[in-house]
């Protein structure tokens, strides 16, 4: 063990002490391969966080000279810039890539021009370049890793080139001033919070062939308007639109069978949702606290409502369940305060505790189980004020149901 963690110490030693291999107009270099005289950019100091690059501008030269031989410049190593000074950057038409965390916190630059050439931009490549206004990436770019731009928060408009098919995890989250983003026609995945943050956000327009969007990835794009999601996409993942306060509009298209876990909480601008066709699950919190939404047909073939999906929605005056619905979870209605009438199915095999509890408006219960369901003391919070309406000759049934009984009026179907 002694010698394993000596072993360690010297490994880190000789890593601190041989940062860069040699140094050519004011810039740091590693060679990254002899054999074919290729250079990258590397940090200045002892490692990464000390002595940072100061100078106002730096400008990289295409061939870097050591010991009279010339290396080609094609990589700007990771942390190479990291929280360095400088205002302004030039950039090779050499340099093929642009390392992980490269300029991360570069809080000096306004404006990142990206040469022609560049094909590769690494994670958090630009990651918080808080003063960062303008970034402009050329068409030779077909990746760009997560977070690369994450937390550059005066930037304002953003176009992707086109050979770009991802948009990574987190690659703009943060970017609080972002009004403008242009997506080409080849994306087809948007990742987990892309765009997460984006506060000052309105409009996006999703192409066509995006058949991915990730969990977060409009999470509190608090001044989005209006999203129409594209056909192909099948899951709404979570928190996709939470806290998207501003959004009003939403077309959902009918190949999404799973409204994942509060995909829409808290978006109170809402009045109305079009469920689609071939919906499945509206996941557990999907619509909590869109305290404006008063109208949601749910669709023939939902089987599952989730705990909480519809709680606190307290502008929503029925809860229509069509015959296929199985489960109406936990909480799924409690706090809909203007809820008066709501259908529940023969198929359903359970409802949870207190899926309409804190419903004081809720006046009619249109029960068509024909086997009263366990429930408990806060299932309903209106027992003494509500009708249970049950199917014919099951009323006895329903007298003597705990709980149930405990209904206003209990009224039966004609035969």
């Amino acid at each position: 063990m002694i010698r394993y963690i000596f072993t360690v110490l010297v490994a880190l030693v000789a890593i601190h002490s041989a940062a860069y291999d040699f140094k050519y107009a004011g810039v740091c270099f590693n060679v990254t391969s002899a054999t074919d005289s290729t250079c990258e950019v590397t940090f200045e100091g002892k490692d990464c966080f000390s002595s940072p690059y100061s100078k106002d501008t730096i400008s990289i030269p295409e061939y870097a000279i050591n010991d009279g031989g010339a290396y080609k410049v094609t990589r700007i190593g990771e942390f190479a810039f990291n929280d360095a000074s400088i205002r302004h950057i030039d950039i090779p038409r050499t340099v093929k890539t642009i390392g992980d965390n490269a300029f991360r916190s570069c809080l000096s630059m306004t404006e990142i021009d990206i040469t022609y050439g560049v094909d590769s931009i690494g994670a958090n490549a630009f990651y918080g370049c808080g003063n960062t206004t303008a970034i402009t990436i050329p068409q030779s770019v077909i990746y760009i890793g997560s977070s690369a731009f994450q937390g550059c928060m005066a930037l304002k408009s953003i176009v992707l080139p086109f050979r770009i098919t991802t948009v990574e995890d987190g690659l703009f989250g943060d970017c609080a001033s972002l009004t403008s983003v242009t997506l080409q026609n080849n994306i087809t995945s948007i990742g987990n919070g892309a765009f997460a943050g984006c506060i000052k956000l309105e409009h996006i327009k999703l192409p066509i062939g995006v058949s991915f969007i990730g969990d977060n990835a409009f999470y509190f794009c608090e001044s989005l308007k209006s999203i129409a999601i594209p056909h192909g996409i099948k899951t709404i993942n979570s928190e996709t639109f939470y806290s998207c306060k501003a959004l009003s509009s939403v077309s959902i298209p009918s190949t999404v069978e799973e409204i994942g876990e509060k995909a829409f909480g808290y978006c109170q601008s809402l009045t109305t949702i079009k469920l689609p066709m071939n919906l499945n699950i509206i996941g557990n919190y999907a619509f909590a606290y869109c305290d404006n939404l008063c109208n949601v047909s749910i669709p023939k073939g939902t089987k599952i409502i989730g705990d909480g999906a519809f709680g606190n929605c307290t502008s929503l005056t029925t809860a229509i369940h069509p015959d296929d619905v199985e489960e109406i979870g936990d909480y799924a209605y409690n706090g809909c305060t203007s809820l008066h009438t709501t259908r529940i199915p023969n198929s359903v095999t359970e409802i949870g505790v207190s899926a309409f509890d804190k419903c004081p408006k809720l006046k009619d219960v249109i029960c068509l189980i024909e086997k009263p369901k366990a429930i408990n003391r806060h299932t309903f919070s209106n027992y003494a004020n509500a009708n249970l309406h049950v199917p014919y000759d099951c009323k006895k049934k329903y007298l003597l149901g705990k709980y149930w009984k405990d209904f206003a009026k209990i009224t039966e179907d004609a035969k």
